[in-house]
């Protein structure tokens, strides 16, 4: 096993009406807060008041900013650095899902930065010179942005997304109700579910990590949401059901399972959403099983031992269990109902693999890096182009 260090420094609190208690821990932290958010659902089904009510019992005064849409836009985001620095905002509480996080967490350091968000984000030699305390109350879960330091941004006169890690944006507390979710839509919730699912995947897949015990860990992940995730979909009110995918999604991409992680699934999902503005749950769903055929000749008995162990797949030799188990992969996503190949009209797909790799030589940390022919294979395998 290599050397690592993680830290987890986010309260969670998870279960029935943890969100009542936002105020008194926001005011722990701040007195003028920015509460940042998506769509204003959150009003018209009642969370919205109850939390500024909370809020304000606490002694905080609130300013709302709604309007975050997903992928975390730029603009978004100078809105609120402006504003923040404008009313001498002391901390930042985001009601939502990644996006809204994320949204929040960009806030947080842009507000210490001189100089514009795309570029502090694009510079990883560059560092704010401090955060705004920030606060989360998930209603989708799916990125574990409530307690980690990564957040990803896109910019949406570019369309260019990009990712970076403050230890310092990390949340001081995150608020896990279940029943927060289940106003959640099919696909968002099937988009989200699998997102969980890539997180553990991806971590898989580190052949530098050597360790059996993450590799346990990584797997159980896996085939809790192989099992749940179709039956919250047949059972969407089933609070008990949510209540595992929640907590699988925050333990999922928090570090828990382990730091490392190959990644290149996710790179590449990064810049199907920007090309084609889907999920991200569901580029991934189309990316990973084309992945897994693409490289799995490298190493054969890891991925028979990934598909006996999450799919449950029987076969005498490594390739036929490999076959097999990318068939119940397939299947697995069909029953939860994201696409596997995406219709297009023709593409460039040697200026996407180039857009995608933006400079580097390959992507991909710990199975295999993908080159720029690499990254084209595979997504000629998703995109099917359309007259």
């Amino acid at each position: 096993m290599f050397d690592f260090h993680f830290s987890v420094p986010t309260e969670i609190y998870f279960g029935e009406a943890c969100e009542e208690q936002v105020g008194v821990l926001m005011r722990a932290h701040a007195a003028r807060v920015l509460l940042v958010y998506g769509s204003e659902r959150i009003f018209q089904e009642g969370l919205g008041g109850r939390i500024i009510a909370s809020l304000e019992n606490a002694g905080c005064t609130v300013l709302a900013l709604g309007g975050v849409k997903p992928n975390a836009d730029a603009a978004y985001i100078r809105n609120g650095i402006a504003l923040a620095r404008r009313e001498k905002i002391e901390g930042i509480l985001a009601v939502g899902g990644g996006s809204v996080i994320d949204s929040a967490k960009a806030i947080a350091a842009g507000v210490f930065f001189d100089g514009d968000i795309m570029e502090l984000y694009a510079s990883p030699e560059k560092q704010p010179d401090g955060f705004l305390p920030v606060g989360a109350v998930v209603t989708l879960p799916a990125t574990a942005s409530e307690s980690n330091a990564t957040s990803v941004i896109s910019d949406s006169v570019t369309g260019k997304k990009i990712m970076r890690a403050f230890e310092g944006s990390k949340p001081k507390f995150a608020l896990l109700d279940p029943a927060l979710t289940l106003s959640v839509s099919r696909f968002q919730t099937a988009s989200g579910g699998f997102d969980i699912f890539a997180h553990a995947f991806e971590r898989y897949f580190d052949l530098n990590r050597q360790s059996s015990l993450l590799d346990r860990m990584s797997v159980a992940l896996m085939r809790e949401v192989v099992e749940t995730l179709p039956k919250v979909l047949e059972r969407p009110e089933d609070e008990s059901l949510r209540s595992e995918l929640m907590l699988a999604a925050t333990v999922a991409h928090n570090d828990m399972l382990g730091p490392g992680g190959d990644f290149a699934c996710h790179e590449m999902s990064h810049q199907i959403t920007e090309s084609f503005g889907i999920a991200h749950g569901a580029a991934l769903a189309m990316l990973m099983p084309a992945w897994c055929e693409y490289v799995s000749h490298h190493a054969p008995q890891r991925f028979a031992s990934f598909f006996s162990q999450v799919f449950q797949v029987k076969g005498d030799q490594p390739q036929d269990i490999i076959e097999k188990g990318i068939a119940a992969f397939r299947n697995f996503i069909d029953t939860i109902g994201l696409a596997q190949r995406l219709e297009t009209e023709k593409q460039d797909l040697a200026g996407l693999a180039r857009q995608t790799l933006d400079g580097r030589p390959f992507v991909g940390f710990g199975l295999i890096g993908l080159t720029a022919f690499d990254i084209e294979q595979i997504y000629e395998k998703i995109l099917h182009v359309v007259a």
